[in-house]
């Protein structure tokens, strides 16, 4: 039997340092509140921002689809695993974008590799903001361009790397709203740096798909300026309560994707009834500005609360609240204590965020009641 004596130290290690995860087990639909055994607990750190997981007109689709289609989508796309529901989609992703089309994968991890290793070639530039998600980091490092970071303040280091003559293409590489710190990123002056030096933008609207803009397209759309985007990435697997990842872009950037992109043409298809649903969750979403608004509200009310009682959330301006608590030790801890009096706060500790800056990741619901906030606060109060 070979030795894997090396990992058990390593995990030895983490747990004395108070970074050992370990999964957690829920016994319900992921809504506002959940069952883990017996017990009910408020649920503050799921990404199913309009609560739409559990609607059961998205749930109605997927059977539907099962029932004419099956289950398992059987091959990759580029054999025999493109089913309509995948293509009707693409064709609704599109149009909500305002691209000429789409393409959808079975992750949005997965949607950043294809991109991110397959469209910027050698001899580019990738420009990314140092605190972009892991899946565009890790996607940048596999990629034949070469790669460096900014921070958002640093608009001359920005101007630097676009100024040089030194590559072919250059790529600005952003999420909409940062993961961990729950900001925006600032895409009117990325657009301006994008026109000055004629540059590629391309935003991850992860979290901002469903919860921004008129009909749900996210920041771009906020700002009015999604045309200026030139490719536009998201996931189903957040506000629309499904699975997956998408881009929205030129027909060229797409039929090279799907002539070029190993995540693509090397996986199996995915799931025909989530495609369905996915479909679904698009058409509720365009029509969801209530919800919208009262994500907004919920994320509002939270924060300002929770910084009349002296606590720390960062530079939050969205649905995404991190109450920063510093030490990973007492971070565990009060994620614990949490728990036992009814809460679900996920501890988050480096290599997530920076070392010294261990938090509480607060995920807002539109279906959040005012008590559950109020509860989460008061809870939260005792621990301080």
């Amino acid at each position: 039997m070979a030795d894997f004596s090396y990992l058990a130290k390593e995990l030895s290690i983490l747990k004395r340092d108070n970074l050992l995860r370990q999964l957690l087990q829920i016994d319900s639909a992921a809504g506002c509140t959940i069952k883990i055994g017996n017990a009910k607990k408020v649920l503050f750190c799921s990404n199913n921002y309009l609560n739409l997981a559990e609607d059961h007109r998205i749930i109605a689709a997927a059977k539907d689809a099962m029932d004419k289609f099956g289950f398992g989508s059987a091959s990759s796309r580029l054999i025999s695993g493109t089913i309509s529901p995948h293509v009707e989609l693409e064709k609704a992703i599109a149009e909500m974008f305002n691209k000429k089309s789409a393409l959808v994968f079975p992750t949005g991890f997965m949607t950043n590799l294809a991109i991110l290793q397959t469209i910027p070639q050698k001899g580019d530039l990738l420009l990314l903001d140092k605190l972009d998600h892991a899946s565009i980091i890790d996607a940048a490092k596999g990629s034949d361009a070469e790669f460096r970071t900014y921070h958002r303040g640093q608009l001359d280091r920005i101007e630097k790397f676009l100024a040089s003559d030194k590559y072919n293409r250059r790529f600005i590489v952003t999420e909409s709203i940062f993961s961990m710190d729950g900001d925006f990123a600032d895409l009117e002056k990325l657009v301006e740096l994008k026109k000055k030096y004629n540059a590629y933008l391309i935003v991850d609207e992860a979290h901002g798909f469903g919860c921004l803009g008129r009909s749900g397209a996210g920041l771009g759309e906020e700002l009015g300026i999604l045309n200026e985007i030139d490719i536009v990435v998201a996931t189903l697997s957040k506000s629309a309560g499904c699975m997956g990842g998408f881009l929205a872009a030129e027909k060229s950037v797409i039929d090279y994707l799907i002539n070029r992109a190993r995540p693509f043409i090397y996986t199996t298809a995915p799931l025909i009834c989530n495609s369905a649903a996915g479909l679904r969750a698009i058409e509720l979403i365009k029509n969801a500005k209530d919800k919208r608004e009262k994500l907004k509200q919920n994320a509002n009310y939270l924060r300002n609360k929770l910084k009349s009682l002296g606590l720390n959330t960062g530079t939050s301006t969205s649905h995404i609240i991190g109450v920063i608590i510093g030490d990973n030790e007492r971070t565990v801890q009060i994620s614990k204590r949490l728990f036992e009096n009814g809460f679900l706060v996920i501890a988050i500790r480096p290599p997530t965020v920076a070392p010294g800056t261990a938090r509480l990741r607060i995920s807002v619901q539109s279906d959040h009641t005012k008590e559950q906030m109020d509860s989460l606060c008061d809870a939260i109060a005792i621990e301080n």
